[in-house]
């Protein structure tokens, strides 16, 4: 009787002691099965927000759990990338990810983390023309003009944008080399304060998303000098593009996509990655964002093509990045 019950009590030991071992070591018998969170860099009603949300409520379907959109603004996107690098890499807290954690290490003296190394890629979600918008009372309508201004008057023309390192900076920038002309850049802690200083007259212009822009556009409040898609967008059709202003630009596109911590173990990647692209097939999924001004990825869109977009814009960025990191800029 006595060896009896020892051998159920070691029955009942090894049943509790082996759920425990699956979940400390990463694996589950299923995958998912409990609440997957992604970290957005932006607030609430930022494009970055927008597209986020679109794509968890489609992936709370596909997976069957809860997808939560946690925002972490600041540090133009950097302060929610960090908090994911150091996160279990189990693949329950996964980073939006976008341009300024590319080019985060060459801007950053001391670095509080390697997106290369700390960060594997899952998927692109979609990207997004990015458009210069001037206010009302800039009294600037065309690019012509607003380069004129800044030949006739160094600094006068206040570009701002969410942060340094953001899309909106580094598009200030490159069209500082192109025009030769100086700009003074004045960095926010996120793009949608930014745009309401222009709104308020405090600063001429910002870089924007359309899909961020496109409200205020089509409400008047705001007037959109120039967007950086190759051609006019079906979205907004009267807004001219880079190209034709003489400023053709083909990384100025912003973009969003996945990223997990490293050592996420590669069957869960690939489940990411699959229900990424079932979401992005949905027909009324894609209907909805390219009316809202998002472009969606090309096929195929998996891990090696994400990773291959991300080496592609470290190179292109970091050649001029130097320069950047000492431009005049103005809190």
């Amino acid at each position: 009787m006595l060896c009896s019950n020892r051998k159920v009590w070691a029955g009942l030991m090894a049943g509790s002691v082996m759920p425990f071992s699956a979940h400390s070591s990463g694996t589950e018998a299923v995958y998912p099965s409990r609440r997957i969170t992604l970290v957005v860099g932006g607030s609430q009603g930022a494009g970055v927000d927008i597209i986020s949300r679109h794509i968890a409520r489609e992936l709370e379907q596909e997976l069957a759990v809860d997808v939560l959109v946690e925002n972490r603004p600041g540090a133009a996107g950097n302060i929610a990338a960090e908090h994911v690098a150091r996160s279990m890499p189990d693949g329950y807290t996964l980073l939006v990810t976008s341009r300024p954690n590319v080019t985060y290490g060459a801007l950053q003296e001391h670095p509080r983390y390697d997106l290369r190394r700390a960060l594997q890629p899952i998927g692109l979600m979609a990207s997004a023309p990015t458009v210069v918008m001037a206010g009302t009372n800039a009294m600037i309508k065309t690019t012509a003009e607003m380069i004129a201004r800044a030949k006739n008057h160094p600094l006068s023309v206040r570009c701002a944008s969410g942060g340094i390192g953001s899309t909106g900076h580094l598009l200030c920038e490159e069209l500082q080399q192109k025009a030769k002309v100086e700009l003074m850049h004045v960095p926010y802690t996120h793009a949608e304060q930014a745009f309401n200083h222009m709104l308020g007259g405090h600063v001429d212009t910002v870089f924007l998303t359309l899909a961020a822009a496109l409200p205020y556009i089509r409400a008047g409040v705001a007037h959109a000098i120039a967007i950086s898609s190759a051609e006019r967008v079906q979205a907004a059709p009267d807004i001219p593009t880079f190209a034709e202003e003489g400023f053709a630009n083909r990384h100025g596109d912003a973009w969003f996509g996945l990223t997990t911590p490293t050592k996420t173990p590669a069957d869960r990647v690939k489940r990411l990655n699959k229900s990424l692209n079932r979401v992005l097939e949905k027909s009324d999924l894609r209907l909805e964002l390219l009316s809202l001004g998002w472009l969606l990825p090309s096929q195929p869109n998996s891990p090696e093509a994400f990773d291959k977009l991300i080496a592609d814009e470290f190179s292109h960025w970091t050649d001029g990045i130097p320069a950047y990191r000492f431009a005049p800029t103005r809190h």
